[in-house]
């Protein structure tokens, strides 16, 4: 249920101790509790609450796990191997139900955070102080109220379609608590108010010409905007947002070295937003299903493996992400395999597989500008495009020359080498109008040769039971 008496001292303290471990708090909506008015007297109450919406996203019900890795899992990128230990095994099945825990947890856990934007957003005019800082702090709140019900809408709702969006069910849109039984907003209408609360929140937000990547920037504001314009096949859109990235003084691409500690370290020029883990973070590592190596295990012994057509893809003797993206191994089971090595454990943590996500860097603005070139049949603009972010990744890169089909296609290739397990393929797939066929593979097990039609319903995750239960006026979605 998304109920209008969820304590926000509640949300406060659950969010400020909250370890990316711990799901449990989003499960768990107070029926009892009462707001407490005096939550937010001042800035640094205000900062206080804000550090609680960020500290969500460390959650596995968010970028911890779900929202970075676990849908690229579902496609046929990974392939579960043959001593998995079925973690994550039912959305990688496409078992899915309203009683699956991920659909759940990734319910409660974004729109417990929205909770969170929401009160700043609606009560930040109380308080007295800066006016700059206020104002920067209501832009963040923005953009976290937008990037929450953009991410709800892509799992739960059908992908954007201009014909029929109207119609289509998306998910609630939360700005107040007068309803307690909330209906779905549609596709159409919730992709609107995401764009109205970007809009808002770069007006508020100052021009940054100074690097924080932990927090939400003006630029990646802008950056969210240009990902929202794909979805809606707004190329002009696209182009102007993209541009506004990527013509700023306060990113660049990385190469060599720093590409490597990029993921290693998690230190970095092409990072536009990471999420904030510190030392003593634990449990909710993106890569350790990857590796699933601890201090008792000595080879590794992976749950999922990239599939081969993705390691084919790469150019193993020139491409900077063949070496940085995978590892070539003995494993626990006792054979060879390549592993997914994106996560390669910073040396700051223990967990293995814990590094920071990264939603959103350099490189992906580049590639969407690409497409959106692309598609406006501007393909001497996309091309250079993807020479500028090849001429960072491969040694002796040639310049690109060819158009049309050809182009388009390369550049979906590309997303699929750069960005993969950064949680875009499935949303790619499912934004194009595409299906997948595993490929089975050696020392794969279960659910290695699904097939998935483009119009499957599973492509729209249900509404969880809990919602369902609680909910009189949400409507479940087709299919479940």
């Amino acid at each position: 249920m998304i109920k209008n008496n969820i304590s926000i001292y509640a949300v406060l303290i659950a969010l400020m101790v909250m370890l990316p471990s711990c799901e449990d708090f989003f499960d768990t909506k107070p029926q009892d509790s009462t707001p407490v008015d005096d939550i937010l007297t001042n800035e640094q109450d205000a900062q206080v609450l804000l550090n609680g919406m960020y500290a969500s996203f460390k959650s596995s019900a968010s970028y911890g796990r779900t929202l970075t890795v676990l849908t690229d899992i579902m496609t046929d990128a990974a392939l579960a191997s043959s001593g998995f230990t079925n973690q994550m095994g039912e959305m990688y099945a496409w078992k899915i139900n309203p009683g699956t825990s991920e659909v759940g947890n990734v319910w409660g856990n974004h729109y417990t955070t929205i909770y969170n934007a929401n009160y700043l957003i609606n009560h930040l005019h109380t308080i007295e102080g800066d006016e700059a800082n206020i104002n920067r702090i209501k832009g963040e709140a923005y953009v976290g109220r937008a990037l929450l019900h953009y991410n709800l809408v892509r799992l739960f709702g059908k992908a954007y379609n201009s014909s029929t969006s109207s119609g289509d069910l998306g998910i609630p849109y939360r700005k107040t608590y007068e309803n307690e039984n909330p209906k779905r907003n549609t596709v159409e209408e919730v992709y609107a108010m995401v764009i109205d609360d970007l809009e808002e929140a770069i007006t508020l937000l100052p021009e940054n010409t100074n690097y924080d990547n932990v927090i939400f920037t003006n630029h990646f504001a802008k950056g969210l905007m240009a990902r929202v314009m794909m979805d809606m096949k707004d190329y002009e859109g696209v182009i102007e947002y993209s541009s506004d990235v990527i013509e700023s003084t306060v990113y660049a691409l990385s190469k060599d070295q720093g590409f490597k500690d990029m993921w290693l370290k998690d230190i970095g020029s092409e990072i536009i937003w990471k999420v904030g883990y510190t030392v003593t973070d634990f449990g909710a590592a993106p890569g350790y299903n990857f590796y699933n190596r601890n201090n008792t295990v000595t080879l590794p012994m992976p749950d999922y493996v990239p599939a081969n057509w993705w390691v084919s893809n790469y150019n193993t003797s020139a491409d900077a992400r063949y070496t940085t993206y995978l590892d070539y191994s003995l494993t626990g089971f006792g054979w060879n395999s390549y592993m997914i090595y994106k996560y390669p454990t910073n040396p700051e943590y223990t967990d293995q597989g814990m590094n920071m996500p990264k939603p959103m860097r350099l490189a992906e603005m580049y590639l969407m500008r690409a497409e959106a070139y692309a598609y406006t049949n501007d393909d001497a603009l996309a091309a250079a495009d993807l020479d500028e972010l090849l001429d960072h990744r491969i040694t002796n890169h040639q310049s690109i020359s060819i158009g049309g089909d050809a182009l388009k296609e390369f550049i979906v290739k590309e997303r699929q080498k750069e960005l993969m397990f950064e949680g875009f393929y499935w949303f790619d797939l499912k934004r194009m109008g595409k299906g997948f066929t595993r490929i089975p593979q050696e020392n794969t097990s279960t659910a290695n040769d699904l097939s998935i039609d483009a119009d499957d319903y599973r492509w729209q995750w249900p509404i969880p039971t809990a919602e369902l239960n609680g909910n009189k006026n949400i409507k479940q979605n087709d299919g479940y």
